[in-house]
């Protein structure tokens, strides 16, 4: 079996930048009594800090492969364990040291204004790329904000089909065929200008085709009559 071998100065120095990066995230993790200022420290430190790490991983990958093994180091499982240990590191470096300068950049949440009545919905997959329900767009909006009125409207509800719910009056399109979520986003809204625009045509505004909602199984819930309920004693 194939194993890492270091020198033991390299090791030796190793140890000695662990446990000094350890004591510092200790100090500054707010286990110790004074209170730190992360955004201040960051900016100071950040230098220092980077360049002990950045000597620590220059002894690893100076390691050696040896033709014969000398019992004198870790094993490969071992090596893979520090290797983990050094990725956990490294991302807890990036949020300690990296996230308070991006605070700077923040931008607060302003809420859509009243004019957009579109709104597109998509689902991310953390962790994944190139999944197929990653580039799906789902497009709700109320028909009754579209400006349609009369035979248009008629028409318009006619030709989306089982798409539009006559409880809520919204209209739910979805879109996947794309390669991705914003050419899906596109064709959506193609489509929505395609049904506006042939709704509005009066050459043939399907008077004699009836509007049928049997697609939608909405029950009305009755609501209890009052009267039946017992009457209180009064004292």
């Amino acid at each position: 079996m194939n194993t890492l071998i270091a020198s033991p100065s390299c090791l030796a120095r190793s140890m000695q930048l662990a446990r000094a990066m350890h004591s510092s995230a200790i100090q500054q993790a707010g286990r110790s009594k004074n209170r730190v200022a992360f955004k201040k420290y960051a900016a100071t430190n950040r230098k220092e800090h980077a360049a002990l790490y950045d000597e620590q991983d220059q002894a690893y990958t100076s390691m050696t492969q040896p033709d014969i093994w000398e019992e004198g180091d870790h094993h490969t499982y071992g090596h893979l364990l520090m290797e983990s240990v050094r990725d956990v590191r490294r991302y807890v470096r990036q949020m300690k040291y990296e996230h308070p300068t991006l605070v700077e950049h923040a931008k607060p949440f302003r809420p859509p204004p009243a004019s957009h009545i579109l709104r597109f919905e998509r689902s991310i997959t953390m962790g994944e790329r190139h999944l197929p329900s990653d580039r799906k767009v789902l497009l709700r909006v109320q028909v009754a904000q579209l400006g349609l009125k009369g035979p248009a409207l008629r028409k318009f509800v006619l030709l989306a089909g089982s798409r539009y719910n006559p409880v809520t009056d919204e209209l739910k399109m979805s879109e996947s065929r794309e390669p991705s979520s914003l050419l899906n986003k596109r064709r959506l809204a193609d489509t929505l200008n395609a049904l506006i625009a042939e709704a509005n045509k009066k050459d043939d505004s399907f008077a004699d085709v009836p509007l049928d909602f049997k697609y939608c199984d909405y029950k009305p819930k009755a609501k209890f009559p009052l009267a039946w309920l017992p009457k209180t004693q009064q004292n």
